[in-house]
This record gives C-alpha cells, structure tokens and sequence, in this order.
C-alpha cells in the first residue's frame, strides 16, 4: 500500500500542479474522516469472517435521525446518543439475523439495506434535511494546535479498535471465529453473541460517521451512504484484511481509505468524470480479491 500510494502522488501530481499541496492534503484528510470510522468497525467484522454492505444505510438512517432531531430542537448532549444508538441497534439487528439464522452475511446485509433505504426515504419523504446547526462541526473542520481535528477523531477511533482487538478477550475471540468458527464453539466461544456484539460496534461506528457527516455538511442528503459500503469493504480488503476471515489490519485499512480518497480527489483534480471513481474502486477490489484467491491457491 505504501508504494501503491507513492506511485498515485507521482502520477496525479505529474497531472495537476494542486494535488500535492498542503489544502489539498487537508480536504483529503476531513473528507475520510466518516469513512475511516466505518473502515475501523468493518476491519473487525471482516476479520470475524463476516461482511456487513448494508453500512450506508445504517449512515443514513442514523443521519436522518439526528437530523430530526435538531430539527425537533434537541441540544448535541442529546443528538449525538440518539445517532450513536440508532447506529448500535441496527448493527446489532444485522449481527443476530446473520447468527440465528445462518443466512449468509453478504445476503442477509443486502436484505437489511433495502429495508433502510426505504426508511430513510419514509422518514424524509425524499426531501432534504437541510440548515442543521454547525456545533459540531470543529470535529471535522476544526483545528488544534495547527492538526486538523479529524487526526484526533480518527486516531481515538483506531487506538480503541487496536486495543480492543489486540489487548482483549474479546479481540482474541473476533480472530478465533475467524480463523475457523466451528473450532471456536468447540473451544466454548459463545460465536452468536461475539457477532451480534461486532456488528454491533460496527454499528456504533456508523453512528459516528452520520454524526461527523452532518458535521461536516450540515444537512442530509437522499442518497447518502450510497457508495460508503462498497468504499468501506474495498478500503479494509485492499489494507490487507482477508475476506474470508481471521487476518486483518487497522493500519493497513488506514492506508486504504488514503489510497481510496486520493484516488477520488485526483481524479476530481485531472478533470475525470465522478462517474469513473467507483468503477476505479471495483476494479481494484476484484484485481485484490482475484490476487488473494491465486495466493490461497498456492499455498494450500
């Protein structure tokens, strides 16, 4: 990843004189700040062999809820739980029908996103939430002591993430499932809850992307978290985590969303098509997975 980022600075800033300079470098920063949070949560559930591509909707549910209720008056002390527990039921509500009903994680994910994207345009009316109040916006346009204050958001959310897997029974447990599930019930892993418990840190992360979102832009739009899954699962692949469970980086999903959100500024920056970003993004998600499949190929 490292030398993939180098290269990609070499051939946008041999395309725009902009790219390498230090404004440009911020704008990058503080609009990764939401997906670098999601990219922590979906390190862990990947890791735990699980996949969640209903994320963006629970960003968006989360986000129309906070801005209602801003809407309805309420102060940030109340705004901000209401976000980060809409954001831990729904995770949670995804990790129990994927364990109690052994539905695949890909399928039962894919189920759930339909049903809040059609809550989200129940509760909006396909209408946006638009003139939210900006106290929260130094979370993400803020500065302190000359950093902006994303670093702040987004190394507290890391530092937890790496601590939690690293440092905790319940990390060790996360890896366990991964690597092989039926060991880990054998072994007394209660594997049901574990997952519940992931999806639903997942969800907590998402909340907090909602909630930096609306920081960020002071409204919400009717079709956010539209491409977030796809960029949150093609940033924590291309760190180096293994779709197929128990290997993982935190560091690595770091340098993913970098590597995703340089490659969407430059090309805003060369004059290419917005179109052409996710097509970019899938074709380096499968190129990865393809590699990694020949890889398990030839080692097993």
């Amino acid at each position: 990843m490292l030398a993939a980022l180098a290269l990609l600075c070499v051939v946008f800033a041999s395309q725009s004189e902009f790219f390498l300079s230090e404004r440009n470098f911020t704008t990058i920063l503080r609009n990764s700040v939401d997906l670098a949070v999601i990219c922590a949560g979906m390190t862990i559930v990947i890791i735990l062999g699980g996949i969640d591509v209903s994320v963006g909707g629970i960003v968006a549910v989360s986000a129309v809820l906070i801005g209602r209720a801003y809407q309805l008056g309420m102060p940030d002390w109340v705004v901000v739980p209401v976000g980060l527990a809409a954001g831990a039921l729904l995770g949670a509500l995804n990790g129990a029908i994927i364990s109690k009903s052994r539905v695949p994680p890909i399928v039962a994910t894919l189920g759930t996103m339909y049903i809040y994207i059609a809550v989200l345009f129940l509760v909006i009316g396909g209408v946006w939430i638009s003139g939210l109040p900006n106290t929260l916006s130094f979370l993400v346009l803020g500065d302190a002591f000359g950093v902006p204050s994303g670093v702040f958001v987004i190394g507290a959310v890391y530092v937890f993430s790496w601590l939690l897997l690293r440092w905790t029974p319940w990390g060790q447990r996360v890896v366990a499932i991964g690597c092989d599930e039926v060991a880990a019930r054998l072994n007394g892993i209660r594997v049901d809850r574990t997952k519940i418990q992931a999806y639903a840190l997942l969800g907590v992360f998402a909340g907090i992307a909602a909630i930096l979102y609306v920081a960020r832009l002071r409204n919400v739009e009717v079709n956010i978290g539209t491409n977030i899954a796809l960029e949150a699962i093609a940033a924590t692949i291309l760190g180096g985590a293994n779709i197929r469970g128990g290997v993982g980086s935190l560091i690595g999903t770091l340098m993913g969303v970098v590597f995703i959100k340089m490659t969407q500024n430059g090309l805003v920056l060369i004059g290419v098509s917005s179109l052409w970003e996710t097509v970019v993004i899938g074709a380096l998600l499968i190129i990865v997975l393809i590699l990694d499949s020949l890889e398990t190929r030839r080692t097993s």
